[in-house]
């Protein structure tokens, strides 16, 4: 199953999408292992131009690779796969669209981007700051993958959008995170960003449960579609060059609505890469 836009092959294609279906920790709905496949059957009611972006996804190279197939010996196993797909992908020069699965994919993804990217900057939009430096008994999982990141870059140049649910009140006063609102803050993080390169992380769950309810830890009080879709057409000057998608665990079979909303922000995100 493939995303029926991604028609190159991988030795021409500048983006390679990657599905990354995770879902070890999921701690509230699981299933974030279906995302990925659901996503490529809802893109079928999608169409390929962008009203957000004024571009048409076909104008690109797209390999989609299909999904990473993981194993559990460890905690780390997985973990090393998603490292070892991206650190090819890096070296072969092409910018990368991971379809998780869970969270926990970024740590793991940015630690091999920063290798030829030392000044990378990272957006995250997402309903929780994922701040915590365990949960569950658990270092590297959905609720501490930020904190992971922060491991691999200055806190300065993590850029949090749209957080509205906090293990501590000290997370408000972090620097760079931005409650509840997406547009208007990323209007200013790209002033702040300027000519640095940027990974973006996008956990669906931003949304509102009245948007999207197909995901693990739904959130009340998330942004509308529109605004989201926005906030990401905003970025399109910016050196993104990596993105990943997380944390949807869709339900209801492959006609629900919630596989067209996540194939239509996949559309969006490959044409921000492009």
């Amino acid at each position: 199953m493939k995303f029926p836009f991604a028609e190159a092959g991988y030795e021409d294609a500048d983006i390679v999408i990657v599905g990354m279906p995770l879902d070890r920790t999921s701690s509230f709905v699981p299933g974030t292992r279906f995302g990925p496949d659901a996503a490529r059957i809802g893109m079928g009611n999608i169409e390929t131009f962008s009203p957000y972006q004024k571009r048409d996804v076909l104008a690109l190279k797209v390999h989609d690779s299909g999904n990473l197939e993981f194993t559990y010996e460890t905690p780390e196993t997985p973990l090393a796969l998603i490292s070892e797909q991206t650190r090819r992908t890096r070296d072969s020069g092409k910018r990368q669209l991971a379809l998780g699965g869970e969270h926990t994919i970024t740590p793991a993804i940015v630690r091999e981007l920063i290798c030829g990217h030392e000044d990378l900057c990272v957006i995250q939009f997402d309903a929780h700051s994922d701040l915590r430096d365990e949960y569950l008994g658990e270092t590297w999982c959905h609720a501490t993958a930020m904190r992971r990141v922060l491991k691999l870059v200055p806190r300065e140049r993590l850029f949090q959008v749209g957080i509205r649910s906090f293990a501590a009140a000290s997370e408000l006063e972090e620097q760079n995170l931005h409650p509840f609102d997406v547009l208007e803050p990323v209007r200013r993080v790209v002033g702040i960003i300027g000519p640095r390169p940027v990974y973006l992380t996008l956990d669906v769950d931003v949304l509102d449960p009245g948007v999207l309810s197909d995901v693990q830890t739904p959130q009340p009080g998330g942004c509308t579609y529109r605004e989201l879709a926005s906030a990401i057409a905003e970025l399109a000057d910016l050196d993104v060059v990596g993105c990943d998608l997380v944390e949807y665990a869709p339900k209801g079979g492959p006609a629900a609505s919630g596989a067209s909303v996540v194939a239509e922000l996949v559309r969006e995100l490959v044409l921000l890469l492009g």
